[in-house]
């Protein structure tokens, strides 16, 4: 498409006042007078309603396909203001369901389909969302029949070839309007500690952030666009809903790791690569060669921030790109946070800059007062683009809100330089028996520097009748590497809050070697189960004991280390550790 009319289109969206993430799509046909050029395309096609097989999409046919979908729901009897779940298989599936549901006034609840299904029908019901969605791809994962009882369970799973009939949409109210306040999607959080919560974005609200984009994000005409985000994440839907106002060449990923996704991306030749730090971790385990995305200017990562030592990994893949890390969860809408890496130099630390000009961050105390510069406490942000809140959960919507602020549920600080270092989770926070906490985030990375050290993850488990926590350090090695406990154990105890303080109590710190065979529960994101974890572990424990060795190849506590550290004359500070 000729520059000049993309230039004009995106002046015309700019300044359009009702533009919002509940019509973007027809907004930008409109504004394009429509167009025939595919812009996005898809790793696996897509059936629609009439079946035809897309394997990409124009602005039009994106459209038609969009309307067919819409009728399809008429036909089903679902009417605007419905909540309607989507448990769809992966890639671009639930953004097409989710722009044909909001197109009638209805509401999508974006649903991960590698969310367990008997985790999604309890969500879909608590929160009394009684229409259920799926197709072939989530039918076949789980074998819905028996999960789905109680719900009204529509089957999507179209056949290529084979049409179904579909009376036309009415000639006025569709697309159905759509006010600032309404709400256009519900998405879940991760679930990695119980049953997701519902998570609102509204028209104005999810769209605070994304205008501006219509004037900065492209930053050359030959820019191309790779997503391996899902589309069941607030964060999906909004780069496919810049690809499409952009008119941005577009490849929308349904693989989300390893060696596959790697070679699409490289096959594609982006300029951006979208994905989150999954991905990107699953990238630096393949080994790829010097410059193998060497097509790529820019990475952008959102959702927990990445480790250093993948950052640095995807830059030798990429020597002429940036990583933008940018800290953010669906609560907040946009991420709130922004740091650039380059090749000279990393950010590190657990540093996650400085705060985006739309948004106040603080760190606060339990009873909301702001804390000073260099001291830890609950991070807390102001900013339009934060949710109206959980649906149906008005007391722990207001619970979420302190003073004013939205806790995003994390720990951290700000240093003198106004950057911001996120330590760690407030549910993940180890309460040792050294009266300090450990932040497991900050000891992953302080691990992940260790040369046969593929992946880590630290979590607190019991030790005993009181409340205090032991550290645990569930170690994986990379291929080959025959990674030694002991030399993990000492690195850990080189870490705040250990450092400089001599032998520990006993059963303070614990590294577990995992065996090559096993992984550790994740849930629909990817993210470690560690909850699961945590419970588990003591009859690990005690397997291991009995000289099983399914889940540890090796396990040591930091009592039985030959050499234990010397003390210094005082511990390290944390400020001293993250300066240091």
């Amino acid at each position: 498409m000729d520059h000049l009319i993309k230039k004009q289109a995106w002046d015309a969206l700019f300044n359009d006042p009702e533009l919002g993430a509940g019509n973007f799509l027809f907004k930008a046909h409109a504004a394009y007078g429509g167009s025939r050029e595919d812009y996005l395309f898809l790793e696996k096609p897509f059936i629609g309603p009439r079946g035809n097989a897309y394997q990409s999409f124009s602005l039009d046919s994106l459209f038609h396909l969009v309307s067919d979908l819409a009728a399809w729901y008429r036909q089903q009897g679902i009417q605007a203001g419905r909540h309607v779940c989507l448990f769809l298989g992966d890639g671009i599936p639930s953004f097409l369901h989710f722009l044909a549901l909001g197109s009638l006034g209805c509401v999508p609840v974006l649903i991960n389909g590698h969310l367990r299904a008997d985790i999604a029908a309890l969500y879909a019901q608590r929160n009394r969302f009684d229409v259920f969605v799926y197709d072939k791809e989530t039918d076949a994962r789980w074998d819905l029949a028996g999960a789905l009882r109680g719900l009204t369970a529509l089957d999507a799973g179209f056949n290529a070839g084979a049409a179904v009939a579909l009376a036309p949409l009415p000639a006025s109210g569709w697309p159905a309007a759509v006010k600032d306040e309404d709400i256009v999607m519900v998405c879940h959080s991760s679930g990695t500690t119980g049953i997701p919560k519902a998570v609102l974005f509204g028209h104005a609200q999810f769209f605070n952030g994304k205008r501006e984009r219509l004037r900065g994000f492209v930053e050359q005409d030959e820019d191309k666009l790779a997503t391996a985000m899902p589309p069941t994440h607030a964060a999906g839907i909004s780069y496919l809903m810049t690809a499409t106002m952009l008119q941005l060449p577009a490849l929308a990923l349904a693989t989300q790791t390893g060696q596959v996704a790697a070679n699409l991306i490289a096959s594609f030749q982006p300029t951006i690569v979208t994905a989150f730090s999954q991905t990107y971790a699953s990238f630096a385990e393949l080994n790829l060669p010097d410059g193998y995305f060497d097509s790529v200017r820019r990475y952008y990562n959102t959702g927990d921030t990445a480790h250093e030592a993948h950052i640095r990994q995807l830059l030798r893949l990429a020597p002429s790109g940036r990583f933008t890390d940018m800290f953010g969860a669906s609560e907040l809408g946009m991420s709130q946070f922004f740091k650039v890496s380059t090749p000279e130099q990393v950010a590190s630390k657990r540093t996650v800059g400085a705060a985006a000009s739309y948004a106040r961050c603080d760190v606060l105390t339990p009873q909301g007062e702001l804390l000073p510069d260099g001291q830890p406490g609950y991070i807390g942000v102001r900013s339009p683009t934060v949710t109206p809140g959980y649906y149906g959960q008005p007391h722990l919507t207001a619970l979420t809100t302190l003073n004013g602020y939205w806790l995003t549920g994390d720990i951290g600080l700000r240093l003198d330089n106004g950057e911001f270092v996120h330590l760690d989770r407030i549910v993940d926070a180890v309460p040792t028996p050294l009266g300090v906490p450990a932040y497991t985030l900050l000891l992953e990375e302080h691990l992940l520097s260790h040369a046969d050290l593929f992946d880590v993850s630290v979590i607190g488990v019991s030790r005993g009748p009181t409340r205090e926590e032991a550290v645990l350090v569930l170690a994986r090695g990379k291929a080959g590497a025959a990674l030694d406990a002991d030399e993990v154990l000492r690195q850990a105890l080189d870490c705040f809050p250990f450092k400089g303080r001599g032998a520990l109590p006993d059963y303070t710190v614990c590294v577990g070697v995992l065996g090559d065979d096993y992984a550790l529960p994740v849930g629909s994101t990817g993210k470690v189960l560690k909850r699961v974890a945590r419970d588990q572990f003591w009859s690990w424990q005690r397997d291991y004991d009995d000289g099983l060795r399914d889940v540890f190849s090796a396990l040591r506590w930091n009592q039985s280390l030959d050499r234990q550290p010397e003390a210094a004359a005082e511990p390290q500070s944390l400020l001293d550790y993250l300066r240091g």
